[in-house]
């Protein structure tokens, strides 16, 4: 932690925010345990004082929704002190409700579509849509975090799922709901350098300017630190060198109105 709040402060980050992925009740080598949150949260208030009156550092946690009974919103990470919740679906139930891994590599995810998901690339993609849309529901975020990721490793299996008319439907339903929630949505651009994307992709950035009542999805942009209603641009930065990384142009494309 120490590293990354160095880099960002180098990167001249006025504020920086910490985002671990969130213990969960499921094995992942992704996610942290709950033993380390306490010492997590220590940590964070040892930078801050190190770091007082020159970078404002929060303590976030990027929360998994796995079903109605885990998510953002029940009382375990209600009551931790944090600053700010992002809420990110990583883990689809398949058709046995088992919820497995759809995040990582495209080798992964094939493996878990062929062996988990029985070949259902359509079921898994309405199923992360549905999941979302059930976390929005029941609350208890911020931020809602690379909402389309999905698309990703679909669209390695399947390379028009993105032109598809009911893949656009989903996309709005949650456009939607994430507004009527009032909730923040990032850009996250961290997959920007490699492989060119953002999430949402700038192909849906209309849709969402339009479900938060705004002419241009830059007319959202937050210039201070704000949890309703506003565009993150957030790089998700995992290593201290993609502090920045897509950051800049995700602004550019931005301000084009792209």
């Amino acid at each position: 932690m120490e590293v990354m709040a160095r880099a960002a402060a180098e990167a001249g980050m006025a504020v920086w925010g910490f985002s671990p992925h969130s213990p969960i009740c499921v094995p992942s080598p992704c996610n942290m345990s709950r033993e380390s949150v306490k010492d997590y949260l220590f940590e964070t208030d040892r930078l801050r004082s190190l770091y007082d009156g020159k970078m404002e550092i929060n303590a976030g946690m990027e929360v998994d929704f796995l079903s109605r009974d885990f998510g953002p919103h029940i009382d375990y990470f209600q009551n931790l002190p944090l600053d700010y919740r992002i809420g990110s679906i990583h883990f689809v139930p398949n058709q046995d409700g088992i919820p497995i891994d759809c995040d990582g590599s495209a080798e992964r995810f094939a493996r878990n579509l062929k062996d988990g998901f029985s070949n259902d690339l359509r079921y898994v993609v309405e199923k992360f849509f549905e999941q979302e849309l059930t976390m929005i529901e029941f609350g208890g975020f911020h931020i809602l975090g690379h909402f389309d990721k999905i698309a990703t490793n679909a669209s390695t299996m399947d390379p028009d799922i993105e032109s598809q008319g009911w893949y656009e439907s989903l996309i709005r339903d949650v456009a939607r709901h994430a507004a009527w929630k009032g909730l923040s949505l990032e850009i996250n651009t961290k997959a920007f350098d490699t492989k060119r994307r953002f999430f949402p992709s700038p192909r849906w950035w209309e849709i969402v300017a339009e479900a938060y009542g705004a002419g241009r999805l830059a007319h959202l942009l937050s210039p201070v630190p704000s949890f309703r209603n506003t565009i993150l641009v957030n790089s998700d930065a995992h290593y201290p060198d993609k502090i920045n990384a897509g950051r800049d142009a995700a602004f550019k494309a931005l301000r084009a109105g792209a």
